[in-house]
């Protein structure tokens, strides 16, 4: 019965044009190369389905199905049937439910979904503003706090962010060598020159979150020069500053070697506010993939517990983090946004000189319930 339900659901995905997200910790969403064959990870079985013209692996008996409701305005989902809203129509037609698996990651408890966006939409429209907001380059108090950094070579745009229109639903950070003037909606340089367009976008003000395992499938931009991250500040950074505020960066890619994963935890020496750098310290750690992570998509996540920080790269473990790792203030049990952006920084990922365009593709963002600990504070 089980097998049938599978390709029952294949069936229903492949007539919707639906592709299917990666399954942490497993094989779901990956290729395969023989429509029908099945196979066994992790005392599961998979089976290979044909999605448009390629082939994947599915795992059907962990699927949810989740239909289209308006934004909701608790602190916290109990619903054992999350609900998402999607960015934008993508046409006038009804749109069908959406199918999310959730992840399954070892030694983790992972519950309700909380909040999500799919990044459904018309080609070339602005992501959902009741989610995001993008930002130019600015610094605290202003826009988030740590929008741009010296040393790097970009504009942000808020233009530079669209919607691919796809069915599955994709972000795209569009990042250009300027050839002439600048985009009309770009913010300042605060480097001695900028050469680049690109964009960042981020929850604050809109998406607030404490605890959870919180996940993004990005493809990450081809080139070197590229510095793409997801990370996330603490919520009091326009009070007390940076790094008083706490900084969690869920993935870090150096572009000149795209097969390691990098994360850190950026934290303060003391809990005096506003001052900033002598007492700025983190922890960092690298995973190597074995394979280039501009490829194809990945997932990066954290899993965030009181008093504990852990980074995962499609289910494998990257670093944790506690109080007793760190030499000074920990941060990291008040509520933080989210970010997404890619920079143009050579000091981190390598000359830019050959670099004239890339893309940085974010497939979706989710944020669950892990161990029965998260919130997530909508405005």
């Amino acid at each position: 019965m089980k097998r049938l339900l599978v390709f029952f659901l294949a069936a229903n995905l492949i007539a919707l044009g639906f592709s299917l997200p990666a399954h942490a910790g497993g094989i779901a969403g990956t290729k395969c190369v023989s429509l029908g064959a099945k196979t066994i990870s992790k005392a599961k079985t998979y089976t290979c389905i044909k999605i448009g013209t390629r082939l994947y692996w599915t795992l059907g008996s962990k699927t949810i199905s989740v239909k289209p409701t308006p934004t909701p305005t608790a602190t916290r989902s109990t619903s054992p049937t999350p609900t998402l809203t999607p960015s934008a129509a993508p046409s006038a037609s009804p749109t069908p439910s959406t199918i999310i698996e959730k992840p399954v990651v070892d030694g983790l408890t992972i519950g309700n979904l909380l909040w999500a966006d799919e990044f459904k939409g018309l080609f070339g429209s602005a992501i959902d503003s009741t989610k995001w907001v993008a930002r130019n380059c600015h610094r605290v108090p202003a826009n988030g706090g740590g929008a741009c950094f010296d040393g790097e070579d970009q504009f942000y745009a808020p233009s530079a962010i669209k919607l691919d229109g796809s069915t599955s639903g994709v972000a795209v950070i569009n990042t250009t060598r300027i050839n002439g003037s600048k985009p009309s909606d770009a913010g300042i340089c605060l480097s001695v020159s900028c050469h680049f367009v690109s964009g960042r976008f981020d929850t604050q003000g809109k998406a607030l979150f404490q605890y959870g395992y919180i996940e993004a499938r990005i493809k990450m931009p081809v080139g070197s020069g590229n510095h793409p991250a997801f990370w996330m500040l603490g919520n009091s950074i326009n009070q007390v500053g940076w790094p008083l505020s706490g900084e969690m960066d869920i993935t870090e890619i150096h572009s000149n070697d795209p097969f390691v994963s990098t994360a850190a935890t950026h934290y303060s020496t003391s809990a005096i506010p506003n001052i900033c750098c002598d007492n700025h310290f983190y922890t960092w750690a690298g995973l190597n993939m074995g394979v280039d992570l501009t490829l194809d998509y990945h997932s990066y996540a954290i899993a965030w517990l009181p008093n504990q920080v852990s980074y995962y790269v499609d289910g494998r473990k990257v670093s944790t983090t506690t109080p007793v790792d760190l030499g000074g203030y920990w941060h990291f049990n008040d509520k933080f946004f989210l970010i997404l952006n890619n920079a143009v920084n050579t000091i981190f990922s390598g000359s830019s000189d050959n670099l004239q365009s890339s893309t940085m593709s974010i497939d979706w963002v989710r944020a669950y319930q892990l161990n029965g600990y998260g919130t997530v504070t909508t405005r």
